[in-house]
């Protein structure tokens, strides 16, 4: 991640953590959502590495000890050895007694959980003082009619209150040319960031997407320099054009 170049967006969601962290024990918790493309996956492992964060990506059908050990998996990486082994209770405690107070656990793809593996990691926030900030799409905002699953949807609402981040598709010319050209390309100029920004729409899944591409044409090509045509270029050549 030594590329990355920190955006606002990043910015805010590194002070919403550093909040999440300072907070008083039970109020530990913090959410980055958007939608797709914009940047939070790239975003919590930047802030991994900037805060010394233990992460864990989740993924569709993932089940409560699984993530157990995923998340000691991620501890022992991070030099925090937590046995793998044994049930899901014995994990929880083992998790709780070792090595959670005052550390931040970041959970991308949080939206893949059911209710019951989110409850589980609160309670590891809550008795173990550990920082939570759960990533992807906004799950808080769904409605359910489950009595249980709407007295938890409160209370991790309450929880996380104001330390919220949501990710948002960037908006102007400027922004893409500091954040994501500048970097790769150098200075460029307002019409060549503005071409890359509206062949994009802000999506920094696609901006990435699209820089490599223009990396590559350039590099195949010996163009040294970025303008609206290497962009425009590059775009249809990712839509399959000519």
């Amino acid at each position: 991640m030594t590329d990355f170049v920190e955006t606002v967006m990043a910015g805010r969601a590194r002070l919403m953590c550093e909040t999440v962290i300072a907070a008083p024990r039970y109020s530990r918790l913090g959410q980055i959502t958007g939608d797709p493309g914009t940047g939070k996956t790239s975003v919590t492992n930047w802030l991994t590495e900037e805060l010394g964060a233990i992460r864990i990506e989740a993924w569709a059908g993932m089940k409560e000890k699984t993530c157990l050990q995923e998340l000691a998996h991620a501890f022992a990486k991070a030099g925090y050895p937590i046995d793998e082994s044994g049930t899901s209770n014995t994990l929880i405690q083992r998790l709780i007694r070792h090595g959670t107070e005052g550390k931040l656990i970041i959970i991308d793809e949080a939206n893949h959980l059911r209710w019951p593996t989110l409850e589980m990691l609160r309670s590891i926030s809550d008795i173990g003082g550990a920082g939570l900030v759960i990533a992807g799409t906004d799950l808080l905002a769904k409605k359910f009619t489950h009595p249980q699953i709407r007295v938890f949807l409160e209370q991790f609402r309450q929880r996380v209150g104001t330390k919220k981040v949501v990710m948002q598709p960037v908006q102007d010319a400027g922004e893409i040319a500091a954040y994501v050209l500048a970097p790769r390309f150098g200075s460029v100029t307002q019409k060549s960031a503005t071409a890359f920004l509206k062949k994009t729409g802000g999506n920094w899944r696609f901006a990435v997407a699209l820089a490599d591409a223009c990396e590559r044409l350039m590099s195949n090509e010996g163009i040294e320099k970025l303008d609206e045509r290497v962009v425009e270029t590059a775009a249809a050549w990712m839509a399959g054009g000519s």
